[in-house]
């Protein structure tokens, strides 16, 4: 890339701080990026381990998770139900291997006995047990100690009984009963799971304050007030101890179909793994205290008060495989295996969903935002795991550790513009600030102009959007970032297994999007913009887990756009700062990357990123809202995907974001330590399955 990421990484001033093996580090980026490496060219590679090293590097990218691509109504002791979609959607492809075997001639490792296994990641975004107060990232802490209703086979990504044996949906899918298994129980003695528990997890995840999107699906919307419009009456009903209804609103609060129903109450989502409420309410006070307006006697808030302080203390307590075991503020979250004999070896469960009881006694999280640090805790023998960017990956599997890739390709990266608050709804009317470059359009707050080739159309806040859209050189960022296991993206979300994909899109891709800084500046001047009057842009970088080359692509985009005159300013920020910003409709001139996994579609782009409806306000139009209701509404598969695909024309045609790429998740380990890992990567924290991790040592 000409020196792009030589050039961002020797000027970031921090970097210096690292050390000496940061520094050489540095140095290896840097004549990385100035010159082929002998895998580039087509050389041989000089040694056994450069060798290896490329094997491991070049293994294709996995089949997207086939459980994700095919919704079903029916689901019962681990055999699939109907299933709705196209031939592609329900086409099953065999997984992608997780690494590729050593060479024959490297020298052997000697396998090492540990007892804690060290995983340095970037952050954990939120550092709480308070679930409802942390972002999806945050729920890497919680998924080894909670199971789910539904699980995610390893192997397959279907979706397959996990505490639930049995699921199913009304006609209209709206209702969606499910059947828990007897005698599971709490971790620490807390009991008995029942439909009480999962009831009392949906009241934690749609309290007034929460942070998280699951709650619009069960509650619909909020009166002025923040009282949900559809209480746990309406979305729960108990049938007995073990059986329960779930029924899923729109925002006015009546009930409404949802193909998602399967994702929210799965691992995939992560959110609705229920803990103990007889834990919870064992602080004192009286009755099911969720949340305390201003207006609530002081008993309630001693009594919520109470409460928290003892989940803060001690933990979820869930029913995985591993329970919490404590804390170290600020640096890492330590969970150790549960004892005793876990509930899935007494059930009957589709084969290879739980293989065996976890290799490690314990499993130390901890957290280190420097690419570098954690590189150099993995080399050190400090770290066992460790979450890299792709640059560091090859050189760690040069110096002989192993890569463990997910398997599917699970990540999705595409690039947000701020401020693209444009319907009639009043925040969105408050918001919006017309001198946004990209924003600028004669239809904020209307119906907008579907005529492609309209000149209300193409206005300067499209042609802006279009142009930084084809300043970026996609091709060299994807060789760079990924070599030989990411795609292209052609619209952000949609994977063409999908419903709604559409065949012409990546033929259209090579006129519409792909890279060509002249168009791009011709585009700025004749949207008004030039040297003396330069589009200005801050970039939101920031890193969080499973997203370590983040911060590395954003600087390289901001190089692109420098070179066709945009102004850009770089600002460090957590995942937190920024996810509150959008939220709050605070990104005017700003723009933000996003690296997500593979959701269902309209969960992506209803309850994500697009409409009203969801809660992250990326982009917001009349259009996108109308087709958002019928699109929710609609229970006939052939037309939700019509709606998907006229949906995609727009935001392809629009220019809603920047579509980047598709790629599975990696992460490297110490083959002294780490065995092997096999995990699916389409699950919100992607390094799901820690049970699966599987130790060196045999003794």
């Amino acid at each position: 890339m000409e020196g792009i990421m030589a050039y961002q990484w020797l000027t970031k001033p921090k970097v210096w701080l690292y050390g000496s093996l940061s520094l050489l580090l540095i140095l290896m980026i840097a004549c990385g990026a100035a010159e082929e490496s002998p895998a580039e060219t087509g050389s041989a590679p000089s040694t056994a381990a450069e060798q290896s090293a490329q094997e491991q590097m070049q293994q294709p990218a996995g089949p997207p998770p086939a459980a994700q691509r095919q919704p079903s109504t029916g689901m019962s002791g681990g055999a699939g139900g109907t299933t709705q979609g196209t031939d592609t959607m329900a086409q099953q492809q065999e997984p992608a291997p997780t690494a590729a075997p050593a060479m024959s001639d490297a020298p052997a490792v000697a396998a090492k006995q540990v007892t804690r296994l060290e995983f340095a990641i970037t952050s954990a975004n939120n550092e709480t047990n308070r679930p409802w107060k942390g972002s999806r990232q945050a729920y890497v802490q919680y998924d080894p100690t909670l199971d789910y209703a539904i699980g995610i086979h390893p192997t397959t990504s279907e979706y397959v009984p996990e505490l639930a044996y049995k699921w199913e949906a009304s006609a209209d899918l709206s209702e969606w009963t499910f059947w828990l298994r007897e005698g599971i129980q709490f971790h620490n003695g807390w009991g008995e799971l029942t439909a009480d528990d999962f009831v009392h997890t949906a009241q934690m995840l749609t309290r007034p304050d929460t942070r998280l999107g699951t709650w619009r699906y069960f509650v619909g919307g909020r009166n002025d007030d923040g009282s949900p419009l559809a209480g746990p009456d309406k979305y729960f009903t108990k049938i007995d101890d073990y059986t329960f209804k779930m029924t899923f609103h729109g925002r006015d609060g009546n009930p409404i179909t949802t193909f998602d129903a399967e994702f929210v109450m799965s691992n995939a989502s992560s959110e609705m793994g229920p803990w103990s409420k007889d834990f919870w309410e064992s602080a004192g006070g009286d009755g099911e205290v969720y949340f305390c307006g201003e207006t609530a006697p002081a008993s309630c808030t001693a009594t919520l008060e109470a409460r928290e302080a003892l989940l803060d203390e001690e933990g979820l307590q869930g029913t995985g495989s591993y329970q919490y075991m404590g804390r170290e503020p600020a640096l890492a979250f330590i969970m150790e295996k549960t004892p005793g004999t876990h509930w899935t070896h007494n059930v009957d469960l589709p084969e290879g969903v739980f293989p065996d009881d976890p290799d490690f006694q314990e499993i130390r999280l901890y957290w280190t935002p420097e690419d570098a640090s954690r590189y150099a805790a993995l080399l050190a023998g400090e770290a066992h795991l460790a979450d890299l960017p792709l640059d560091l990956q090859k050189d760690a599997a040069e110096n002989g550790m192993k890569l463990f890739r997910s398997q599917f390709t699970s990540n999705n990266f595409f690039v947000f513009f701020g401020g693209m608050y444009l319907s009639d709804d009043p925040k969105d009317v408050a918001a919006y600030d017309p001198s946004v470059p990209w924003a600028e359009t004669p239809w904020a707050g209307q119906e907008p102009v579907q005529d492609r080739n309209s000149p209300e159309f193409k206005n300067n806040g499209w042609k802006v959007r279009r142009a930084m859209n084809k300043a970026i050189n996609r091709e060299e960022l994807l060789d760079v970032l990924y070599k030989g296991i990411g795609e292209l993206m052609y619209v952000g979300y949609f994977h063409p297994s999908h419903y709604g994909w559409d065949d012409t899109w990546p033929q259209r891709y090579e006129t519409e999007y792909k890279y060509n800084p002249d168009e791009a500046r011709q585009l700025l001047a004749e949207a008004g913009y030039d040297e003396s009057n330069p589009v200005k842009v801050t970039v939101q970088s920031y890193v969080s887990p499973g997203e370590a080359e983040l911060p590395q692509a954003m600087e390289a985009i901001a190089t692109y756009w420098q070179n066709v005159g945009i102004e850009v300013d770089i600002e460090d920020l957590s995942a937190s700062q920024v996810r509150e910003r959008y939220r709050g409709r605070e990104m005017q001139n700003r723009v933000w990357p996003n690296i997500i996994i593979y959701f269902p579609l309209e969960y992506g782009n209803l309850s994500g990123f697009t409409s009203t409806f969801g809660a992250s306000s990326h982009y917001q139009d009349n259009w996108v809202n109308r087709v958002a209701t019928d699109w929710r509404t609609a229970s006939d598969f052939a037309e939700r995907d019509r709606i998907a695909r006229e949906w995609g024309n727009w935001a392809f045609d629009n220019y809603m974001t920047m579509p980047l790429f598709w790629f599975p998740h990696t992460v490297v380990g110490d083959p002294a330590v780490v065995d092997s890992w096999i995990y699916p990567g389409s699950t919100v924290p992607r390094n799901g399955h820690m049970h699966a991790v599987k130790a060196a040592y045999k003794g």
